[in-house]
């Protein structure tokens, strides 16, 4: 028995953009997919793999790649997990393992509490780490506001203050 190239190895899921009416969960089409789709797969990931061994080639250097990440990501605006709103308000999360960027909230009386990642209409506690999060624009201009009236009201009471 030969192994041929178009042989059945496996199955490719897709999302089809539609949704269940009854459970509004993802409606997914499944393919087959070849042993040479396969292969290619695979070829890929060795090829990643061996990058990011070339990249990273000790713990140190992958620790050094992590820093890089998390402070460009505090450049960009996000901050760590445990500064989020704890009163159920939503906010974007990037979590440990994960590519995506996906909608959350904290849930319970902190540190005691879950956050509750949200992924298309699933939500589900996450089993990863919350790497970092940062408020939804609107949010963030309105945590802004909050700052600058604070601020001018500590400068107001400090000015008071001084010229008693």
């Amino acid at each position: 028995m030969t192994d041929s190239p178009n042989d059945i190895v496996g199955h490719k899921t897709f999302d089809t953009g539609e949704r269940c009416p009854e459970t509004g969960f993802p409606i997914l089409r499944h393919e087959p997919l070849t042993r040479a789709e396969g292969d290619t797969l695979m070829v890929a990931i060795e090829r990643r793999q061996k990058e990011r061994e070339e990249r990273m080639p000790d713990e140190k250097s992958a620790i050094d790649a992590l820093f890089e990440a998390w402070l460009r990501l505090k450049e960009l605006g996000w901050s760590e997990p445990q500064y989020c709103p704890k009163d159920g308000t939503r906010f974007n999360v990037i979590e440990l393992g994960s590519t995506g960027i996906f909608d959350c909230s904290y849930n319970g009386e902190w540190p005691g509490g879950l956050y509750m990642v949200e992924d298309q209409h699933d939500v589900y506690p996450t089993s990863m780490g919350i790497a970092m999060y940062r408020l939804y624009p609107e949010d963030e201009a309105k945590r802004k506001q909050r700052m600058a009236e604070a601020a001018a009201r500590y400068r107001a009471e400090r000015d008071a203050e001084d010229s008693a």
